[in-house]
Order: C-alpha cells, then sequence, then structure tokens
C-alpha cells in the first residue's frame, strides 16, 4: 500500500509553535514596558505638579546664616529754583510783512528804442517883394516895379521817426510790497529760561547682611498663591508611609 505525503500549510491555515507565541508575547511586553518607561520619563522631567493654596497660615523660621537683604526707599521732596541757559537753534523760513515804503536810489543806463511819427499840418504866411515891368508908352522901355506880395502857404508833412535813444537816469524810487516775502532764518538763540518746578525722588538704601542666631518664628498668611514643582524634584515614595511622623514634624519646624 503507498501512502502520498500531504503538502505542508502555509499562510494562516499553517501550524504556530508555542515557542513563536512565546517570543511574540515576549516581544510585545518588552515594547509595552519600554513605552511606559519613556512616557513615565517624559512625564517627570518636563511635567511640574501646580498647588493651588488659599488662606493658608504658614509659620517661618530663617535659618542661621542665611543671606538677606533689607531695602529702605526714603521719598525727598526738592524745590528747584533756577535760570537754565538754553541754546535754541532755529532753521526755518518765516514769512514777514513789509507795511511801510520802501525808497532807494537807482541808477539806470539803457536804451529806448523810438517807433513813432509826427505830422505837420499848418499854413505858412509868405511876405516878399516881386520885381516886375511895366510897359507905360509903347516907344518908351518898360519900368521896373517891385510889387509887394502877402500869401499863405498850406504845409501838410507826416515824418516818421525811428531811432534809439540812450537814457542813463538816476532817480529815486518809492515803492511798497503787497504780498508777504519768505526770509530763511539760520541762527542760535541763547536764551535764558526761569525754571521753578517741585522733584520727588526716591532714597534707596539697601544693606547686605547674613542672620546670626536662632531667629523667632514667625506667622506669614497667604492669600491666594500657586506652588509650582517640577516632577523630577519630587522624591517618589517607596511605601505606603513615605514620610513619618518626626520627619515631618522637622519639616514643619525647617518651614
Amino acid at each position: 500500500m503507498t501512502t502520498t505525503a500531504l503538502p505542508a500549510r502555509r499562510g494562516w491555515h499553517r501550524p504556530v509553535r508555542r515557542r513563536d507565541v512565546a517570543l511574540v508575547m515576549t516581544s510585545a511586553a518588552l515594547i509595552w514596558v519600554a513605552l511606559l518607561a519613556a512616557a513615565a520619563w517624559h512625564v517627570r522631567e518636563h511635567w511640574q505638579s501646580v498647588v493651588a493654596l488659599r488662606d493658608q497660615t504658614v509659620t517661618l523660621r530663617l535659618p542661621t546664616g542665611m543671606p538677606a537683604r533689607a531695602e529702605v526707599h526714603t521719598p525727598l521732596f526738592l524745590r528747584l529754583d533756577t535760570q537754565s541757559k538754553v541754546a535754541v537753534p532755529i532753521d526755518q523760513l518765516v514769512s514777514v510783512q513789509l507795511l511801510n515804503k520802501l525808497s532807494a536810489q537807482a541808477v539806470i543806463n539803457t536804451t529806448v528804442p523810438v517807433d513813432t511819427s509826427v505830422s505837420f499840418d499848418q499854413d505858412i504866411p509868405v511876405s516878399t517883394e516881386v520885381e516886375m515891368k511895366i510897359p507905360v508908352v509903347s516907344w518908351l522901355p518898360a519900368m521896373n516895379v517891385m510889387v509887394p506880395v502877402t500869401f499863405k502857404v498850406p504845409v501838410h508833412l507826416t515824418v516818421p521817426i525811428k531811432v534809439q535813444l540812450p537814457l542813463a537816469l538816476n532817480v529815486r524810487v518809492t515803492g511798497q510790497v503787497s504780498d508777504p516775502i519768505k526770509v530763511p532764518v539760520r541762527t542760535t538763540m541763547h536764551l535764558s529760561v526761569p525754571v521753578h518746578t517741585k522733584l520727588q525722588a526716591d532714597v534707596l538704601n539697601r544693606a547686605d547682611f547674613n542672620l546670626v542666631g536662632l531667629q523667632a518664628p514667625f506667622d506669614l498668611r497667604i492669600d491666594q498663591a500657586e506652588v509650582r514643582t517640577p516632577l523630577r524634584d519630587i522624591e517618589w515614595c517607596r511605601s505606603i508611609t513615605c514620610v513619618g511622623s518626626e520627619e515631618a514634624a522637622h519639616v514643619q519646624q525647617g518651614q
């Protein structure tokens, strides 16, 4: 009788060995522990605890040798009465309105062109003597006679004139400026300004020292405050009772 070997199963239907299951579970547990450790480390290093205090009474005692500093603020009132000299620079344009008349002596040397015409319309009287020969008798020669003559000659003339006339004048000019003029002012004015004022100053006295001897405890009341403590500065409890009664009393006395 011949037996035929069955082919090996593959995929999801193949048999799983216990060793493989244990290896997968161990790897998953290690990864889970690593994630928890990383999360715990991140919380411890970057997070902080916040404790809100309201209407708390605290008794404090300062330790011996503790460095301290004392500051005393003293108000100081003064009155300042003085004359202060101030240099004021001025660089601007100033509008100036001139109300008075301005007088000046002006010398004018120029050439005046003349282009015109002159008309002449008049009767000119003429008085003269005219020599005439008058025959008296036909057989006698003619006689020379001087005859006075008076008459008027009408004259009508238009004479064009086009010349360049040199002109030299020394005259006095008087006028008034109607619009304001812009005058640039660039100077420095030295002024004496009276100063009368009240001053207030704070005088700060500061002293650094160290506490010597046992200090008496004093009460301190906290109305509202927030205490922020990084988790990395907090000691983790390893048992149910982290701090005993003696240690708690010691901590309270130290506070």
